[in-house]
């Protein structure tokens, strides 16, 4: 499948997945990486369909199926236009049947999927409040990093519908936000079981954190240790990193 020429193909993990984005909108950042590989260990026994809410270019979903062998996934993607492309994407990841491209918006979860149909949600939600920074002329871009069309609440309560009894939420936050999504998932009474937090280097603050929780069932919260992006590994990132980002040199196809 070729690409538009406003778009890109791009490769990413040691699957190769691949992925279609439009050169100048949102493109996905290493905090879809990071969410999809949390998700994957903490959530590793919570069985059944999984659900991501925003899935954008679907880098999560692709992920957890084809990395890490989770799914079926559904992908929930609010953009007509970004939709498409996912659905495209699927093909070329021969995914059928193990990502499912919905198009619809996560605050209308409720006529979207039944109550307690998932085992786990995932979402990578726009990170930026309303008025915070300048919004993008890009709609796509802006829609993608402003909680212009969905904020933490209304993420936190569509996990809380779609979810079973004892079913898994992941999330990727900044870490300013620590307090109010850790609040909020606890008044939904989705307890944060988990929790670790992304740094840039050592030595740097944490920029974003990664939350795993629990519905209804309280089992105590687990601080991970930190998680360190860039390092001495390939590519600049740290080995950690760098294991989830492409697949080892010998298995790599001919280049040429």
């Amino acid at each position: 499948m070729t690409p538009a020429s406003d778009e890109t193909l791009d490769s990413i993990g040691t699957a190769g997945v691949k992925l279609l984005q439009r050169r100048s909108g949102y493109r996905f950042t290493l905090d879809a990486v990071l969410l999809a590989a949390f998700a994957a260990t903490e959530g590793r026994d919570a069985g059944g369909p999984l659900l991501e809410l925003g899935a954008g270019s679907g880098v999560v979903s692709f992920l957890l199926a084809c990395q890490f062998g989770l799914g079926p996934v559904d992908a929930l993607e609010l953009q007509p236009e970004v939709h498409a492309r996912l659905v495209r994407a699927v093909a070329l990841n021969a995914c059928e049947g193990r990502v499912r491209p919905l198009l619809g918006d996560l605050r209308e979860a409720r006529s979207l999927f039944a109550s307690g149909a998932y085992a786990h949600v995932v979402s990578n939600p726009p990170f930026r409040p309303v008025h915070a920074g300048v919004r993008s002329p890009d709609e796509e871009r802006a829609l993608s990093k402003q909680e212009l069309a969905c904020d933490a609440p209304s993420v936190v309560a569509a996990a809380r519908h779609a979810l079973s009894p004892g079913g898994r939420v992941s999330l990727v936050y900044p870490a300013a936000r620590v307090a109010e999504v850790l609040g909020l998932l606890v008044a939904a009474k989705l307890y944060p079981v988990a929790l670790r937090f992304v740094h840039a280097r050592v030595e740097a603050p944490a920029t974003r954190f990664l939350v795993h929780a629990v519905r209804d069932r309280q089992r105590g919260l687990a601080v991970r240790p930190p998680l360190i992006a860039h390092g001495e590994g390939p590519g600049g990132y740290s080995p950690e990193v760098a294991s989830l980002m492409e697949p080892p040199l010998a298995e790599r196809p001919p280049q040429g």
